[in-house]
């Protein structure tokens, strides 16, 4: 706790935290966020006669018939030495469950009302590490009758058809991705939208789940990506960063880049837009010299020359977003693994952020203490943080970030608040996982588990405060990575 000490210090400066993050929303309402805490808490004196599921948060109702739910972890592993995944009883990768969303804006809602949509969907576990959880996560791709996609604007949000349920179960604060999510939206130009609702499957109560846009292109609040199968330089694209595997859905291996030729990075680069059906042998060669254009720039001696310089590639100010994001969370998978990379027509590469569930000291595999940095090593950070003018930008735009929605007051209101209103849906969620959230310990080593959803929210309200007071005290640190006798080798 000495790092709080700092944080009290600077009491006058957080009192202009709400007046600052406020001075922010506007922009962030503009891209269609919705922080859903603040928008309606339902009918609190709702009529239904002890209802046995009497809920202010929309319900989603998924009945898979009696099928196998693909997607769970199997025996054996693939030659990547990563997880292989049950399939359907069919074979299949997936099956087709039927779902039903409820969602009475501004009402409670019961599992007797008419719902606001009915449909199909291809239904199946997804996640990594997620999958070995008692919660599981899963994904839900809407059909229509003819088994074509199915956009709908799902709790309000921009209509797509696919969307991805998360269970919070490794994070007993219940509100990690929740409010990483919507913070990062504030900040940067795209971040996933997301919404809580509670999840009855096939006639089981669930407990609380979290309704996340999937990273795609589409309309709204999704990623603006045109697509010209006849000419690459009129085709937007999405790339994603991560483990290699031979069994998930889709091919990993898309792109092979000038980085992994020269042994920089081990991770593959996919193609997640556009898709298969879509993907041209020219578009896929054509995202790739793009791709190993900008990393020959980035490990080249000449990577802060105004004609070779990164700047040429990349939308610095989306990496310098992204990389404190990640940095005041420290968000283990940022940057090497579910790093997501797109490039808007004519535009510059930008990253976009995914999945919150370890931040904050709730890395399965190790402590994350609050003190020392994260991101310096990541591989196209590494090579940005010895340009001094990218150091400064970054050390700007945290101070400005500290004044506004990383401040401790911001932080600490946000998670009262979105506690407060989520209410009895987190009495109903420790009802169906108390025990779990008792007994289950899925942090290693063992003792560092947390037992109980209070517990949890005190873990992260206090980490949070300690690791904003060391990056105040120690940020300006990174300078040392851009002198120059640190980067002797590196200079032209």
């Amino acid at each position: 706790m000495r790092y709080r000490i700092l944080g009290l210090a600077a009491v006058a400066v957080m009192l202009l935290a709400a007046a600052a993050a406020a001075s922010l929303e506007p922009e962030a309402q503009e891209r269609g966020r919705v922080h859903q805490h603040l928008a309606y808490r339902g009918d609190e004196g709702c009529g239904c006669g002890g209802s046995a599921l009497c809920s202010h948060l929309p319900l989603i109702v998924i009945d898979t018939g009696g099928q196998r739910i693909p997607g769970a972890l199997a025996e054996g592993m693939d030659r990547f030495g990563q997880a292989v995944y049950t399939a359907s009883e069919d074979g299949l990768p997936v099956i087709t469950a039927q779902v039903a969303v409820i969602d009475n804006a501004g009402a409670n809602n019961h599992l007797t009302d008419p719902p606001a949509l009915e449909a199909a969907a291809d239904f199946r576990i997804r996640g990594n590490s997620s999958r070995r959880f008692p919660k599981l996560p899963y994904l839900l791709d809407l059909k229509d009758g003819e088994g074509n996609n199915l956009d709908y604007p799902m709790m309000g949000m921009d209509a797509h058809h696919e969307w991805a349920l998360h269970g919070p179960i490794l994070d007993k604060s219940l509100i990690r991705n929740y409010m990483w999510y919507n913070i990062s939206g504030e900040i940067m130009e795209y971040a996933p939208n997301v919404r809580f609702c509670e999840l009855v499957l096939n006639g089981r109560h669930q407990g609380l789940y979290l309704m996340v846009e999937t990273i795609t292109n589409g309309d709204g609040c999704r990623l603006p990506l045109r697509l010209d199968t006849k000419n690459a330089e009129a085709t937007g694209y999405l790339l994603r960063v991560d483990r290699p595997t031979e069994t998930e859905l889709e091919s990993i291996r898309d792109v092979y880049t000038f980085a992994e030729r020269d042994g920089q990075i081990a991770q593959d680069i996919a193609i997640r837009y556009p898709g298969r059906g879509r993907l041209t042998e020219a578009l896929k060669k054509s995202i790739e010299l793009d791709v190993s254009a900008f990393e020959k720039a980035i490990f080249s001696y000449d990577y802060n020359t105004g004609q070779y310089g990164y700047w040429n590639w990349v939308d610095v100010d989306s990496f310098v977003d992204y990389f404190l994001i990640n940095e005041f969370t420290k968000n283990s998978d940022a940057g090497g693994y579910s790093t997501y990379l797109y490039k808007e027509v004519g535009g510059k590469f930008k990253l976009c952020v995914w999945d919150f569930n370890n931040v904050c000291d709730n890395f399965r595999e190790e402590v994350q203490e609050p003190e020392n940095f994260l991101m310096v090593k990541r591989f196209w950070y590494f090579m940005m943080l010895k340009d001094e003018a990218f150091v400064e930008r970054l050390l700007a735009r945290y101070g400005e970030l500290r004044r506004g929605v990383l401040s401790e007051a911001y932080l600490m209101n946000y998670i009262d608040e979105t506690l407060d209103w989520l209410g009895p849906a987190i009495d109903r969620n420790n009802d169906r996982w108390g025990d779990e959230m008792e007994n289950w310990e899925g942090l290693m080593p063992p003792e560092r588990n947390i037992h109980s959803h209070r517990e949890g929210v005190e873990q992260l309200r206090e980490w949070l405060c300690e690791r904003g007071g060391w990056l105040d005290e120690n940020i300006h640190a990174l300078r040392q990575y851009a002198h120059p006798s640190r980067n002797k080798k590196f200079s032209h």
